[in-house]
């Protein structure tokens, strides 16, 4: 924050902005491919061989708040960053939550001595200037440095990477948050990309890194190996900290493996001592994650206790639905491994979602604004129909029988229109690859991991509305201007049909997307990330507050409505501040209390 460069708070990601997109895709390949090769956690392991757990084990209470899925809009992740820097919360269910009536009174919480982000703390790729636009300028302004906190004093940052994290290789992580830096009033301390930290009253969390959906790599698991061993006791409660919802996936993706790796590594390590590694076992009583940007709870049974499985990824990314989301976890029991069959005690139940179901349905009608929203996706559509046009016209400038629009301005009938578009179409080859590119790419974009051959049956059909509603145009408006310019001004004639055409066709292409988009998440419950991305939308954010006590585990989920807009920035550098309402938050749902229960 030290430049003197005028700051521009960031808007919220466009996911349809070709250039983003296909950038952001690139990166995604790359890292996905390379990674295997130049595992950047064996290297941190090689560097930094003797990391311990950070130990806080000697407190009387303490506060953590839990943020996943940040650095995205300003408006969203700094009325994050705002909410976790205050001091003290005052929360209280909303009068509709289910519970309310029976828990009316309002409880003051306090910002945590130890923030954990759960992954993906910028988007769309981990560029040093985005991490710092979209991460440490708002956290750190929202909690700016005060010299008279004493060192002992300052509160602890740890993070663990999620995929967009990992996009670079996890370079810019490692430098951000592996290198004891100050980020506003906040302290990093860790060494690696995971960690462990030891809480009063026997609770540990495990903070992992399962990059990009691989295995877990040996350094990592012989690091929670040696804790285990060291330094925990027989009973001890863990709260897991992973990037990504498993179990949410490994229920509604029938290929998807990270619940497995997940589970593999709770039975290897916490749970189970499946392989008689540790000598101990260990009692998991939450598992926390973000990467869908919602709040979800299940109560996973296990035996004697409750894990809470609870993705909170309301830290300011684009909102995902929760109306996907099945009310129960009923393929858990397909879990096993060589050593042990599944040991699923239930199927673990949907406690509560934030937003609703209901609220989440009402919001994918927003697709119907798809071309407002999504102004770059039109000038796309735009760019095909001029390139179809410009290879129409231009192949058959020197035809005997005129060029492709004045032709098709002379048509009497929409079937004349056609015979003329498919007699230009199968003597011209580029034309035919651009129209086969665009029904193919329709058919590429289906979300086939939940319906199979919905390429064919969804996305097939699609493309071909697609393309026909590119023709649509031409032949509409060679129809309506060729008479007025049929006096001598072919190429006025031809100019103004086309920049219509192109116009048209990207508007009305992106509103049958947009439709495309809403029938799949609203009717088909596909599209989970493509039907919301495209909205962009800011508000419905949450955070998780912990607190430990000599008696129990609170967990206070915290929800916001609407997040601030309207922040107005003054100062430069490290004088930079912004000022504005900060905005009202409550309870999601009922306050989640683990006893301390005894070995």
């Amino acid at each position: 924050m030290s430049s003197t460069k005028k700051y521009i708070q960031p808007k919220m990601v466009n996911w349809y902005d070709t250039k983003q997109l296909a950038s952001t895709g690139l990166r995604s390949v790359i890292s996905g491919e390379f990674g295997h090769y130049a595992d950047k956690r064996e290297l941190q392991a090689a560097l930094r061989p003797h990391v311990e757990a950070v130990d806080f084990g000697d407190e009387a209470e303490i506060w953590i708040d839990y943020v996943s899925d940040t650095g995205d809009g300003f408006n969203s992740t700094y009325s994050i960053a705002k909410l976790v820097s205050e001091k003290k919360l005052k929360l209280a269910l909303k009068n509709d939550v289910a519970g309310a009536s029976e828990n009316k009174s309002e409880v003051e919480t306090q910002a945590g001595k130890i923030i954990i982000f759960g992954g993906d703390q910028v988007y769309p790729t981990p560029e040093m200037a985005d991490y710092e636009n979209r991460f440490k300028i708002p956290f750190g302004t929202a909690n700016p440095y005060n010299e008279s906190t004493h060192e002992n004093n300052r509160s602890r940052m740890f993070a663990i990477p999620g995929n967009h994290d990992w996009y670079d290789g996890l370079g810019n992580f490692i430098s951000l948050f592996c290198q004891k830096r100050r980020i506003g009033n906040w302290q990093t301390v860790q060494e690696r990309s995971y960690f462990a930290i030891q809480l009063p009253y026997n609770y540990w969390i495990f903070g992992i890194d399962v990059q990009l959906n691989s295995d877990i790599d040996q350094p990592q698991k012989d690091y929670f190996q040696k804790i285990a061993i060291d330094k925990m006791k027989d009973g001890d409660k863990v709260i897991l900290c992973t990037a990504e919802p498993a179990w949410i996936y490994f229920q509604m993706y029938s290929d998807n493996e990270s619940y497995k790796r997940l589970k593999y590594f709770e039975s290897l390590y916490i749970t189970d001592d499946a392989y008689k590694l540790i000598g101990k076992k260990f009692k998991l009583v939450a598992t926390l994650t973000g990467d869908l940007h919602h709040y979800s709870h299940y109560e996973e049974q296990k035996e004697g206790y409750i894990n809470h499985l609870i993705t909170a990824g309301g830290g300011g990314a684009f909102l995902h639905p929760t109306h996907l989301l099945p009310d129960k976890l009923t393929k858990q029991s397909d879990v096993n491994y060589s050593f042990q069959e599944s040991k699923a005690q239930n199927e673990p139940e949907l406690k509560a979602v934030f937003p609703s179901k209901k609220d989440s349905r009402n919001l994918s009608f927003l697709n119907f604004a798809f071309p407002w929203l999504n102004k770059q996706f039109v000038l796309f559509l735009s760019f095909i129909e001029l390139l179809l046009t410009w290879v129409l016209q231009g192949t058959t400038y020197y035809a005997t029988d005129g060029s492709f629009l004045p032709q098709l301005a002379k048509s009497l009938s929409i079937s004349d229109s056609f015979n003329i578009i498919f007699k230009t179409l199968i003597n011209n080859p580029l034309f035919i690859l651009i129209s086969v590119v665009l029904v193919f790419g329709c058919m590429v974009f289906t979300d086939t991991k939940r319906i199979k051959r919905l390429n064919l049956l969804l996305g097939l059909p699609h493309g071909i509305i697609q393309w026909l509603n590119l023709m649509f145009w031409l032949c509409a408006f060679a129809d309506l201007f060729h008479p007025l310019f049929s006096n001598g001004h072919p190429m006025l004639f031809i100019i103004f049909t086309t920049l219509a055409a192109a116009l048209s066709g990207g508007i009305v292409g992106a509103f049958i997307f947009g439709i495309y988009l809403w029938f799949g998440v609203y009717i088909l419950n596909v599209h989970l990330d493509e039907g919301f991305s495209s909205l962009a939308h800011q508000h419905y954010k949450n955070f998780l507050r912990l607190h430990i006590t000599k008696d129990q585990l609170t967990i206070y989920p915290v929800g916001i409505d609407r997040v601030t807009t309207n922040w107005k920035q003054s100062g430069e550098g490290e004088t930079m501040k912004f000022e504005g309402p900060i905005p009202e938050c409550h309870l999601i749902e009922p306050p989640i209390i683990i006893k301390n229960i005894s070995k």
